[in-house]
């Protein structure tokens, strides 16, 4: 008959060490005792951790950090809290830097070979192009564009490029068309240089204004170096646009602090605690959403305010409730107003619309975008039929 094996002692015994069998017993009993009155067990002794702790919850948001760029003086502020960071491998930063100065001739010969240049990499590239501008741009035009601008669109780079080409201003080719702006730059003998900081910027991210950047880019006697920072950048362009484009990438990593795109970039919104302005691109997918009585009356709304923004002041560019429903009820989008203000909730729900006070005091409905974005969003609009 085999031996009887010893049963082990408890897990008590282990972890104190006693040998006696009186503390053997004495100690599971007051064990037992203890888990049996005060109900700890295995989630027992979790339970009992958080009874005798201090949980006490926090009043503060994220508001509270105050991290709005557009402040005054804010971007600055940034701007000085990066400038201030220690400087690590400056002698391989400096080797970095010079050997990409090295290639500078290699980009101008690209370019004046009818290819564009697009810069990539970590860390800010603004300086380094702005370098190469300088030094290898002197036979003809150059335009240096900051992408990072949420409000930028192309016809601003188009009306600025022929307004450089032909050494006028901007502001007189502004009711020119995208296509006779082209036609007005092509016409002309000289070189343009176009320094693109940021093509992957937030107002230069839709598909159409990729579209008539390489348009402009592939015009003989324009020649376009541009930087990206966006992961993703390269799913901008379909293969048309590439094309015309006509890329050589150079890895321009540098580990430069972004202090020239910081105070445009910002902080994203989420983290700010703060409603930003609708974007086009927002814009343009909530509206699609909407029925087509609801973007014919933002329609309304759009087309008046563009109307009146060449001749009336800022206070005046909105339309009152009035004559929105007067007009709507011509165009029979609407039979009443009951269903006109369930169309004005939708649109201040999305920040499409905004109310604001006229000239005269009294209310009127507003779209919060620039005059340009404005109609490149009526532009999407005619698309979704």
């Amino acid at each position: 008959m085999p031996p009887r094996k010893r049963r082990k002692g408890p897990l008590v015994q282990a972890v104190e060490g006693s040998s006696s069998s009186d503390d053997e017993g004495n100690g599971e009993a007051k064990l037992h005792r203890h888990r049996r009155h005060s109900g700890v067990g295995a989630g027992g002794y979790v339970s009992s951790y958080f009874q005798h702790q201090n949980m006490t919850s926090s009043t503060r948001t994220l508001a509270d950090l105050q991290l709005d760029a557009s402040a005054p003086g804010q971007a600055e502020g940034m701007r000085d809290l990066l400038s201030a960071l220690p400087q690590r491998h400056p002698a391989e930063k400096a080797e970095l830097l010079r050997r990409q100065q090295s290639q500078f001739a290699g980009w101008w010969a690209h370019l004046r070979a009818g290819n564009s240049v697009l810069l990539y990499g970590y860390g800010s590239k603004h300086d380094l192009l702005n370098t190469f501008a300088r030094e290898h741009t002197r036979d003809g035009a150059c335009l240096a564009v900051n992408g990072m601008q949420p409000s930028l669109s192309a016809k601003q780079v188009l009306q600025h490029a022929t307004a450089a080409i032909k050494g006028s201003k901007a502001s007189y080719y502004r009711g020119c068309s995208k296509k006779d702006l082209l036609e007005l730059i092509q016409r002309d003998e000289r070189h343009l240089y176009v320094v693109l900081h940021n093509i992957d910027g937030r107002g230069l991210r839709d598909h159409d204004t990729q579209r008539q950047l390489s348009e402009l880019a592939a015009l003989p006697k324009v020649h376009l170096a541009a930087t990206i920072d966006h992961a993703n950048a390269a799913i901008m362009w379909d293969q048309q646009t590439r094309d015309r484009f006509a890329w050589v990438w150079f890895n321009a990593t540098n580990y430069a602090p972004y202090l020239r795109e910081v105070g445009q970039a910002g902080i994203p919104s989420m983290l700010m605690g703060r409603s930003e302005q609708c974007s086009k691109q927002s814009a343009t997918v909530v509206l699609s959403s909407l029925s087509p009585s609801a973007r014919e009356v933002f329609r309304l709304i759009a087309e008046s305010q563009l109307d009146s923004a060449a001749s009336a002041a800022a206070a005046d560019l909105g339309m009152s409730f009035a004559r929105l429903f007067q007009q709507c009820r011509e165009r029979f989008l609407v039979s009443n107003e009951m269903l006109l203000k369930a169309f004005l909730t939708e649109f201040k729900d999305h920040e499409l619309v905004q109310t604001k006070r006229g000239a005269d005091g009294s209310e009127v409905l507003h779209i919060p975008l620039e005059e340009e974005v404005l109609q490149q969003v009526l532009h999407d609009m005619d698309a979704m039929g």
